[in-house]
């Protein structure tokens, strides 16, 4: 008898056609599915109960809870708890910056809840991401050795003026000895490109069609991730929504969204983050709620002996710790 796939569902509107019927066929499908309305207790049920897969809602505003913000803000949480969480996101009301924050948050897929894929609805196409989620290896995504990773970017654009803008920023971000090789996506082709060549790959367009000659290509690209990992950029705006989730699904490194007036420096931290680390969202981060939860793995006995005094002390040590970390690594990276 195989074990079921377990999901937990967090949503502020259980009694949304959509959300009900979700639930029924996922249930129908054999998952065993446990059903949240606010955040505060979808972050209690990641402790208490281990899921193979949580999909969130965005929009949590329906109901009272204690947590501000929204089902990103879980997301990240989930993420920084543990780098290997498979979140999908669920959601009817997420904004063009909801798009870009999960995708740089690594959700393992976003769906729109009216999206559309031929004749199969949202509800389909969830059920198929989970079941992909829980089926994905869980592979950990180390921290590159010193001197491992090649000097050489491939910048892929249909823009000369975007080619220029990207080497200025190699070259400012990453040294003088970095090189660059520009291309255009029309020359792009399977054998054209060798991963082994690059330590970093950035695809920069305003906008990217969703017709096979572009999405192909791009999916090779995105593939390749995380050696070398794969930075793209392009124009966030509502009317582009299928191209920005058909790449945010794909799982790029960093999604940079060029209608940002601050769009380069965003492209040059996306640089360093690619060549030092495989996600800086995906260190684990604890903030102080965080370890404010802390007393659901202590034992009983030990929950009195955690003052808040205490836990500004650990908040404390932590973030000397990982202070300790950075230096160490901008040290040995000569970043």
């Amino acid at each position: 008898m195989t074990t079921p796939i377990t999901v937990l569902f967090m949503d502020d509107e259980p009694a949304n056609d959509i959300i009900m019927n979700a639930q029924n066929r996922l249930r129908e499908q054999g998952f065993e599915v446990d059903f949240v309305s606010t955040m505060s207790t979808a972050i209690e049920a990641y402790y208490k109960k281990f899921y193979d897969v949580f999909v969130l809602d965005i929009d949590m505003s329906h109901l009272i809870d204690e947590q501000e913000g929204d089902g990103v803000k879980v997301l990240k949480r989930f993420v920084s708890l543990h780098n290997q969480t498979k979140v999908i996101m669920f959601s009817g009301a997420g904004t063009v910056q909801h798009w870009f924050a999960a995708a740089n948050t690594h959700c393992f897929a976003y769906i729109a809840k009216d999206q559309q894929d031929g004749n199969l609805d949202s509800i389909d196409l969830l059920i198929a991401k989970i079941k992909a989620a829980a089926a994905a290896p869980g592979t950990v995504k180390l921290k590159h050795k010193p001197g491992t990773v090649l000097h050489h970017a491939l910048l892929i654009s249909d823009n000369p003026e975007l080619i220029k803008q990207a080497q200025q920023q190699v070259s400012a971000c990453l040294g003088a000895d970095w090189t660059t090789q520009a291309m255009s996506p029309d020359q792009l082709s399977e054998p054209r490109i060798d991963d082994s060549q690059y330590g970093v790959i950035a695809w920069l367009q305003h906008e990217f069609s969703t017709r096979a000659r572009v999405t192909e290509p791009l999916k090779i690209i995105l593939n390749k991730a995380p050696t070398p990992q794969v930075i793209i950029g392009c124009d966030g705006s509502d009317d582009l929504r299928s191209s920005i989730l058909y790449i945010a699904n794909q799982h790029p490194f960093r999604m940079i969204d060029m209608k940002n007036p601050q769009w380069q420096s965003l492209f040059a931290e996306a640089l360093k983050d690619a060549v030092c680390w495989h996600g800086k969202q995906e260190i684990f981060i604890a903030d102080a709620d965080t370890l404010s939860r802390i007393h659901v793995t202590l034992a009983d006995d030990l929950h009195d002996d955690l003052s808040s005094e205490d836990l500004d002390a650990l908040y404390s040590d932590y973030e000397a710790a990982m202070q300790d970390d950075t230096n160490t690594e901008q040290k040995d990276t000569g970043i």
